[in-house]
């Protein structure tokens, strides 16, 4: 065999190496599932429990601090109770539907996958419909600048904002106005 030929094929065969390399640091280099937390690594592989505790702790620590943001009057609290309680309620009701569908069979053809996706596409529909009546009810009582701050809060609450405090311009929170608040499925 010529030189050139073999050293293109071991080119070929480092190079093929190398970009497996990269695929396995870019998953985390977990690709064994022994990775975080036990070969678990996202919200879905969460044992129910763990998962709905995450979820709400995650839930009242931004409330906490759209609570401060907004520097809410006494005559305010109420409806932001109210608000919270929607959300904490919509919260526990997304987490319950998760491991729910955790615990189902896996569909077996692509029609009962589309008919699931059609099921969890009108769940969240319903869900947001819910969600947008509390904004609204809570937003009517703001200030103009509360408005503002509110808008800002909410916006870093979209699913990518929530994930590890990493809201805007921090890598990995909605630069498009995305954000969906709390509890987003």
């Amino acid at each position: 065999m010529k030189t050139w030929i073999k050293s293109s094929i071991a080119a070929a065969v480092i190079a093929t190496g190398a970009l497996g390399a990269t695929t396995a640091m870019a998953w985390g280099g977990h690709c064994m599932g022994d990775g975080p937390r036990g070969g678990k690594s996202g919200w879905s592989q969460m044992e129910p429990a763990q998962m709905k505790a995450k979820m709400a702790e995650r839930a009242e620590a931004h409330m906490a601090r759209l609570e401060l943001a907004l520097a809410l009057t006494p005559e305010q609290k109420p409806a932001f109770e109210t608000f919270k309680g929607d959300m904490k309620a919509r919260a526990e009701r997304m987490a319950t539907h998760m491991a729910e569908r955790r615990a189902a069979e896996a569909p077996k053809t692509a029609i009962e996958r589309m008919q699931r996706m059609e099921e969890m596409s009108a769940l969240r529909q319903a869900e947001m419909a819910q969600a947008r009546k509390a904004v609204e009810a809570f937003y009517g009582t703001l200030s103009d600048a509360q408005k503002t701050v509110f808008d800002a809060e909410f916006q870093k609450m979209g699913r990518k904002g929530m994930r590890g405090g990493m809201g805007e311009g921090k890598g990995g929170g909605p630069r498009d106005g995305s954000g969906m608040g709390p509890g987003r499925g």
